[in-house]
């Protein structure tokens, strides 16, 4: 609930710190006192769009601090926790405001964006505005309100994300099918590419091993006569082979004479071995190398495939296996692209059919509000001067289901005995708007699962009997919920258990906002001057006595 608000600089408020107690408050003052400036401030609190208009003139900005407990609210603690914002068991929203219209938003004294500010204020107080009854005849509006009567906070939201889900995938089918046409002619260009590729098959490696091929084979006549040339200087009559024989030979005949020399024999020793084993390679070499014109043919032949293809698509011919398999990887995947849209269109029905359940679900659950909510606010505009008002939620289902699901609510209301149901807009007078707005928003004010409810002048267009009904329903709700009250009406403030009061006072040619609570003498005269205007009388104080005595009894 709401403990203390905290405004300095914000219109006509120089510095104002107000508690606040549990139960039905009241807070009442001549127009233009400064009622809706507290709201104001309150807004700013709870993340309301910032107006740099409402900074006192001559400040450097507005700050706004708004104080609640939270220790019977489980998931105010858990939002908090959830975004590193939890401080014990209370909650502080602050606003500060510049002349230049910059603001910024804390909560528990840390920095946040004035968006979570909001989404916190939505779940700590809900305010109900005197011309609500205004967006009462909105379709949209009938429809959050019934939802909020039937409390059931899980199913909307399965609701919408099922059809969020439905719709994400209709997108991709409408995606799909748009770029259907560009997809068939890309892909027939792959299936012609990938046979190309598949005609000549390139193998890895393959142009450099012909390419070694085709240069050995068209130079294998002078690679015979060299290979000849070089085994004759090794291996043939006077070759390097028997004379180097020769020098180990006339070295071996000294070598116990000269030992130093045994070196170079070994030396010699080792270059015969090494030019014997290259004479024999040379001589495989000469023998295995053929003049084969035939082969010689087929390889550059194979090799005017691979570079005329690695060409056409301007890479080299080594590089023919890899554009193969990317040409294989996209025909493949724009094939399972082509496979998948059976798949998709599978997907979409599976997404419809459990959005249906779902708003079925939804929409099962609002024919019962709606039942029940008919109820309660016929028999509360009864209470409210309406004896022979009858009020139905009626709901239709759509041709064209949307993110709210199946249903469309319309509120029907007579006010007069034989006269059938109307939509609300075109029977209800001004009068008759009011007071039925006032009965729906008390309704849906029972069941909230908010504990702090504000109602701003709801009761404009009431008054006598019936404005004390209003009051003995605020004081009701006040036993199970915190309630604050502006209102212009005696009847409904005298029910209050608590009573503040808001006026004008000027103080060295500056005007100020004052709120005091009321004492018991105090909120008498109060009550008088709410009933009789500029002149209080002694009777009107004797009325005003007895109207509080009975309605705090």
């Amino acid at each position: 609930m709401l403990q203390e608000l905290t405004i300095q600089n914000l219109a006509l408020i120089e510095k104002l710190h107000l508690n606040f107690h549990s139960g039905f408050s009241t807070l009442t003052g001549e127009t233009g006192a400064g009622k809706s400036i507290l709201l104001d401030a309150l807004g700013l609190s709870l993340g309301e769009r910032a107006d740099s208009s409402l900074v006192r003139h001559n400040t450097a900005r507005a700050d706004v601090i708004a104080q609640f407990n939270i220790e019977t609210q489980p998931n105010v603690q858990a939002w908090l926790k959830q975004h590193e914002l939890e401080d014990d068991q209370d909650c502080l929203l602050r606003r500060t405001v510049t002349p230049e219209g910059r603001s910024k938003a804390y909560i528990n004294s840390r920095p946040v964006p004035a968006s979570q500010l909001k989404k916190l204020g939505s779940l700590l107080i809900d305010i109900h505005g005197q011309h609500e009854h205004q967006s009462l005849l909105s379709s949209t509006k009938q429809l959050e309100l019934l939802d909020a009567y039937a409390a059931h906070p899980t199913l909307t939201p399965a609701c919408k994300q099922s059809y969020q889900a439905w719709q994400t995938l209709q997108q991709t089918l409408k995606t799909h099918l748009e770029n259907q046409v560009d997809d068939q002619n890309r892909l027939e260009l792959l299936r012609f590419q990938n046979t190309e590729f598949n005609e000549i098959q390139p193998v890895q490696d393959e142009f450099e091993t012909l390419s070694q091929e085709q240069h050995q084979l068209s130079h294998a006549k002078e690679i015979q006569t060299a290979c000849q040339t070089a085994y004759d200087a090794i291996e043939g009559e006077s070759g390097a082979a028997e004379k180097i024989n020769q020098a180990i030979l006339s070295l071996e005949q000294i070598a116990d004479v000269t030992p130093l020399l045994q070196t170079n024999l070994a030396q010699l020793n080792s270059a015969l071995i090494e030019a014997q084993e290259a004479a024999s390679e040379i001589q495989h070499q000469a023998n295995t190398t053929e003049l084969d014109p035939q082969r010689l043919t087929a390889i550059e032949e194979r090799l005017s495939q691979l570079f005329s293809l690695a060409k056409k698509y301007n890479i080299d011919p080594s590089e023919l296996t890899i554009k193969q398999q990317q040409l294989q990887q996209s025909l493949s995947e724009l094939t399972q692209s082509e496979d998948s849209l059976g798949t998709l269109k599978q997907e979409i029905e599976d997404a419809w059919n459990y959005f249906q359940s779902q708003a079925k679900q939804l929409q099962t659950s609002r024919q019962k509000a709606a039942k029940k909510l008919s109820y309660v606010v016929t028999e509360g505009m009864r209470t409210l001067g309406m004896p022979n008002g009858q009020f139905e939620v009626r709901l239709e289902t759509l041709e064209t289901p949307n993110i709210m699901g199946l249903d469309k609510v319309a509120f029907y209301v007579t006010a007069n005995k034989g006269q059938p149901p109307q939509p609300l807009a075109k029977v209800a007078s001004g009068g008759e708007l009011s007071r039925i707005s006032l009965a729906i928003q008390v309704a849906t004010a029972e069941v909230a699962c908010l504990p702090t409810l504000i109602f701003d002048e709801v009761d404009v267009g009431i008054g006598g009997g019936i404005a004390e009904v209003v009051g003995k329903k605020m004081q009701q709700l006040g036993n199970h919920k915190q309630i604050l009250s502006i209102t212009h009406l005696a009847q409904v403030a005298s029910h209050g258990h608590c009573h503040l009061h808001i006026e004008k006072q000027t103080r060295n040619e500056q005007t100020y906002t004052h709120v005091t609570e009321l004492t018991n003498e105090k909120r008498i005269e109060e009550l008088a001057r709410m009933m009789g205007g500029l002149t209080v009388t002694e009777q009107t104080l004797s009325h005003a006595k007895e109207m509080l005595k009975n309605a705090q009894k």
